[in-house]
């Protein structure tokens, strides 16, 4: 089954913070310490339908709680290799029609479960058999909703009088509407991202795909640019190839503020800057690009670039600050001569975009600094845009190892001439 989880780095962090368990609700904390993502952990989904109760105490029972129609999917994904390494899960339905009633362990009962009818005397395969063991395993000890599973688990765990972190505000209510008046919940998001922070080698194996696809989709749509293209067009063909390659796009950009004459102009220095999915983690990734013929101007800044990124492979190692990664770039490519130019962002990258910890309400990319330790993810992220003239730039990911970094993108750092 799959294990995304750094399992000795939770135990440091919830011994250090003196918590005796996690609770995650938000997909990408509950998929990372299950290993199982809901049908409906979707941008458009719904919240409190999924989570995922990890104890500090090895001898305690990890829990995933889902909705009754997922238990099917658990085995679908059974079947595949996949799914949850948790062997507790526990099901909500809907309210019984006798709402005193109780199961075994005292907690309410929720409406017994049966799924869909099964055909008679259909020759059902391995995995319609499973179906149906599932649900005779499952579907006669429901509770009514995701917070009396919840709750379940934790007593199950022995956490009912505990102190536990959780990623969700609102976790604390929902716990005490379901009868636990003694736990003590702690709602700390930003621990769950110091956690993944440093990946395991199943999330590698993941990101390293993540970065490939990603990669090859922005090298398509930017050769496909052409004289007057719209950028909806040209995001098109990225999200259309990195689909092909069984990943998802979020979005390519050419600056916040698009292309300036609304199409793309002979000449013109454009940046790609593409983030896509792949198995729910990132790849990010940057290039420059033009249609027709790379200036004297253009080829002298992105060269520019090019002095910051030798900067960030001397400087991508254990123990280096983010902040003096960014500005020992920033420096560099200043003192190459483009003096304008922004420091970068040093950033995580992971289940989220960026997979560090952060505040709520800032500026995005705003984060703490941190000491980059072997198996952080980042990205040296450095574009630059003039406005009236145009853009470049240069954004890789790499993985810090013990001495140094591995680059997990591939394609050389040139100028791409569309249509070449």
């Amino acid at each position: 089954m799959l294990k995304l989880l750094n399992h000795d780095r939770a135990m440091q962090i919830m011994e250090r913070e003196n918590l005796d368990g996690l609770i995650a609700q938000l997909p990408v904390n509950s998929y990372y310490l299950s290993g199982y993502w809901g049908l409906f952990n979707t941008a458009v989904g719904y919240d409190g339908s999924y989570f995922a109760v990890l104890p500090r105490d090895p001898s305690a029972p990890a829990a995933l709680i889902v909705p009754a129609l997922e238990i099917r999917r658990l085995e679908t994904e059974k079947h595949k290799g996949e799914g949850t390494w948790m062997e507790s899960v526990y099901a909500y339905s809907d309210v019984a029609q006798e709402e005193t009633e109780l199961l075994p362990d005292g907690s309410p009962a929720g409406a017994v479960y049966t799924g869909w009818p099964v055909r008679e005397g259909a020759e059902l395969t391995p995995l319609e058999e499973d179906w149906l063991s599932v649900i005779r395993q499952l579907g006669g000890s429901m509770s009514p909703n995701a917070f009396q599973a919840v709750a379940r688990a934790i007593k199950h765990a022995g956490l009912e009088s505990g102190n536990l972190g959780a990623d969700d505000a609102r976790t604390a209510g929902w716990l005490e509407g379901s009868g636990l008046r003694k736990v003590s919940i702690r709602y700390c998001p930003e621990l769950f991202n110091e956690i993944r922070l440093v990946k395991t080698e199943a999330e590698l194996d993941i990101l390293r795909q993540a970065a490939h696809v990603n990669e090859m989709a922005l090298l398509v749509a930017a050769d496909s640019m052409r004289e007057g293209s719209t950028w909806a067009e040209i995001e098109n063909m990225y999200m259309m190839s990195i689909a092909q390659q069984g990943g998802r796009g979020v979005y390519l950009m050419c600056g916040v503020g698009e292309l300036p004459a609304g199409k793309v102009r002979l000449n013109e220095p454009v940046f790609f800057d593409a983030l896509g999915q792949y198995r729910h983690y990132h790849g990010d990734f940057g290039r420059c690009a033009v249609v027709g013929e790379a200036s004297a101007e253009h080829r002298k800044r992105h060269a520019q670039l090019l002095v910051g990124w030798e900067a960030a492979q001397e400087l991508l190692r254990p123990g280096a600050r983010c902040s003096d990664v960014s500005t020992g770039v920033g420096d560099a490519v200043r003192k190459a001569g483009l003096k304008n130019f922004r420091n970068p962002i040093v950033h995580s990258v992971g289940l989220e975009h960026t997979d560090d910890p952060k505040d709520f309400g800032v500026q995005p990319q705003t984060k703490p600094d941190r000491l980059l330790e072997p198996n952080m993810v980042v990205n040296v992220d450095m574009p630059h845009t003039e406005i009236g003239w145009g853009s470049v730039h240069v954004e890789d990911t790499v993985r810090i190892t013990n001495y140094g970094f591995e680059r997990l993108s591939k394609s050389d750092l040139g100028i791409r001439i569309a249509g070449d």
